[in-house]
């Protein structure tokens, strides 16, 4: 395996060799087929993207930090690419999501919510109940109507 320094030399060799000016990278977010994203860029983006994310992976952050301060603002379509706020780099990554939600919920739940729950049970099938029994009404009602 290559040592930090030896993939610093060759992160900086591409980063010199490939330039910045033409690079075109879109982040394409399409609402109907949520979840899922799609990169589109043009061949000087996509080597730009991959010398950004080798960046990430061998910057030195400061003490305590976790954000990069790797930007790929300068190659995003304006207007039509979803904008990438920071590259976080994490060597805990699915420990930290699995955090963070659930820390969106409570460990033990009180009489609130316990009641909320209930609550939301009670209308839930008050609405249900008050549906079937309009919906019975207008069968009666169209079988009298209709015989």
């Amino acid at each position: 395996m290559l040592a930090r320094e030896q993939i610093q030399q060759h992160i900086n060799e591409l980063d010199a060799a490939v330039p910045k000016e033409d690079a075109d990278l879109l982040i394409s977010y399409n609402v109907d087929s949520a979840p899922d994203c799609e990169i589109i860029g043009n061949h000087i983006g996509y080597l730009r993207f991959g010398i950004e994310m080798l960046k990430a992976a061998v910057v030195e952050l400061e003490p305590g930090a976790v954000a990069t301060n790797i930007s790929i603002g300068y190659m995003e379509v304006p207007r039509w690419s979803l904008h990438v706020k920071r590259f976080t780099r994490r060597e805990d990554v699915r420990t930290n999501v699995h955090r963070e939600f659930l820390a969106r919920f409570p460990d033990k739940f009180t009489w609130k919510h316990k009641l909320t729950i209930c609550y939301e049970v009670f209308l839930g099938i008050f609405v249900v109940l008050c549906l079937l029994i309009g919906f019975g009404e207008i069968l009666v009602w169209v079988w009298h109507l209709v015989f």
